[in-house]
């Protein structure tokens, strides 16, 4: 195996791959607030032109900044609840 078969594999086709298994793992599993439709529309788009669709998949939904407020909001909400104060 040559170098560029090597540099191909390594820096752009497994992260490119791994960028498209997060992007579907979220889209169906963590993006609650789609509709079914636009759901589907972006599953069909990031199948379809994987590099492209996950890109811009990443660039209208973010990185899961959200997830992030919401799992340090059921933090304090656990304090609160313990009777400790966040």
């Amino acid at each position: 195996m040559g170098f560029w078969h090597t540099f191909f594999l390594l820096f752009l086709f497994i992260p490119l791959t791994i960028l498209w298994f997060v992007c579907m793992f979220d889209l169906i599993f963590r993006q609650t607030d789609i509709s079914g439709w636009r759901r589907a529309a972006w599953a069909a788009f990031i199948i379809f032109f994987p590099v492209i669709g996950a890109l811009a998949y990443l660039a209208v939904h973010g990185s899961g900044s959200e997830s992030v407020g919401a799992a340090s909001g059921a933090r304090d909400d656990a304090l609160r609840m313990t009777g400790r104060t966040p």
